[in-house]
């Protein structure tokens, strides 16, 4: 069961989101939001033993008042109530059980959650919303609150984000990672929590790593360590494979891959998808058929602080801080 999505469960939603200072994006409070409001289907197996009993009470009490004809009647729809309870307990378990084994309902989709109820809260309550960052609304579309100050001194100084094909003079003295993303949401969502990633570290997604032309990579940046992010989706999966066909030595996959299983997942169904060339060396046969099944699952379903483990995890840079720490 689904409860309505409203600026209340958005408020909560995004202050656990920016717990610790962490920005995050529209997409992670979409996926946060249909979390909370997602419910068990409520159980009438009790009401079913207690109108049961109270109708068997209330037919024995009635024969002590002389109404026989109505008596055998309230004892049959009690007996019946309570024969039925124990029935409906067991679709109820069975339910519940297909629920929890399947992937997790979404209460809206994305479009409409981004001009229905985000809109709506940004309206009225935007002080609630200053770690939000990429709302994906147009700005005629709503007052997008202004970002808020940062909450705390960074300890490290941010990464920069890559907007062509060559490094900037201003980049980093010590090169570190290169922290490639297939969505520039995803890279907004890592530039902007750009103090909890390594000294040396740089944002960018593979559109403007590659340049206009698509090609190959820049010979400065071929050499540098690429940790890979992206979506388990057909497109993002295969980002690992683009990199190395554009030259890049060294790659990092801190993407999601398809899952084992989707039990509590919030996993998107589609159509049947054609899968991009390269993935064999990459994923398993059971992977490809999962993306091929035409289900994807977005980064964004991770919080911040999850995104931020999966890039250190892969050990982009000796040294830097643990999961935990972000």
């Amino acid at each position: 069961m689904l409860l309505p999505i409203t600026a209340e469960v958005l408020v909560e939603e995004a202050e656990r989101l920016g717990e610790g200072g962490h920005r995050y994006t529209s997409r992670q409070l979409y996926y946060a939001v249909c979390r909370a409001v997602e419910r068990p289907a409520p159980s009438i197996t009790g009401g079913l033993i207690g109108l049961g009993s109270i109708l068997v009470l209330l037919a024995g009490a009635l024969l002590f008042v002389h109404s026989i004809p109505i008596s055998p009647f309230l004892a049959a729809l009690g007996v019946a109530a309570l024969i039925a309870a124990p029935i409906n307990a067991r679709m109820e378990r069975g339910r519940e059980r297909r629920r929890t084994l399947g992937s997790r309902p979404l209460a809206a989709s994305y479009d409409e959650f981004l001009t229905g109820a985000l809109a709506g809260a940004l309206r009225s309550r935007p002080d609630a919303f200053g770690g939000l960052v990429a709302t994906g609304l147009r700005p005629e579309a709503t007052l997008i609150p202004a970002p808020a100050a940062p909450p705390a001194v960074l300890p490290r100084p941010g990464p920069a984000v890559i907007r062509n094909a060559t490094l900037s003079p201003g980049g980093p003295a010590r090169p570190g990672p290169v922290v490639v993303c297939d969505r520039a949401e995803t890279a907004e969502l890592f530039a902007a929590n750009a103090g909890r990633l390594p000294e040396g570290t740089e944002v960018t997604e593979l559109g403007a790593l590659l340049g206009d032309d698509g090609g190959e990579l820049a010979p400065e940046i071929r050499g540098r360590v690429l940790v890979a992010v992206h979506d388990a989706g057909p497109a993002g999966c295969a980002l690992t494979a683009a990199l190395r066909r554009a030259g890049a030595v060294n790659v990092v996959d801190a993407g999601l891959r398809p899952p084992v299983s989707d039990t509590g997942l919030q996993v998107i169904e589609g159509a049947p998808a054609r899968l991009p060339a390269g993935l064999d060396d990459d994923l398993t046969v059971a992977e490809r058929g999962w993306l091929s099944s035409g289900r994807r699952l977005e980064l964004a379903t991770l919080t911040p602080g999850e995104a931020l483990a999966l890039v250190l995890a892969a050990g982009a840079a000796p040294g830097a801080a643990t999961p935990s720490s972000v």
